[in-house]
C-alpha cells in the first residue's frame, strides 16, 4: 500500500510540474481572484434565479470573451488532453 501511494504522489507531483498544469493553476487563481469576474459571476447567477436567462446568457457571453478566460479554457483542454493521455497509461 504504501509503494502505490508513493507512487501516486510521484505522478501527482510530476503532473502538476508540467507547464500546462502550472499555466492552469495560475490562471485559475486569477480568474477566481479578479473583482471584476466575481461581480459578472454573481450577477450572471442573479439573473438566471429571477430568470431572465437572455440576460445570464449576455453576462456568460461577456465572461467568455475576457482573454484570461478564454487562455484558461484553452490550457484546460491542453491539460485535459494530457491527462486523458496519462489515464490511458495507467490503465
Amino acid at each position: 500500500m504504501d509503494n502505490s501511494l508513493e507512487i501516486a504522489k510521484e505522478i501527482r507531483d510530476k503532473i502538476n510540474s508540467l507547464p500546462e498544469a502550472q499555466e492552469y493553476i495560475k490562471l485559475k487563481n486569477i480568474i477566481d481572484n479578479d473583482a471584476e469576474i466575481k461581480a459578472l459571476q454573481e450577477e450572471m447567477i442573479s439573473q438566471k434565479k429571477q430568470g431572465k436567462i437572455d440576460e445570464a446568457s449576455r453576462i456568460s457571453s461577456k465572461i467568455n470573451s475576457l482573454p484570461v478566460y478564454q487562455n484558461f479554457q484553452f490550457v484546460k483542454e491542453q491539460l485535459a488532453d494530457t491527462l486523458k493521455i496519462v489515464a490511458d497509461i495507467l490503465k
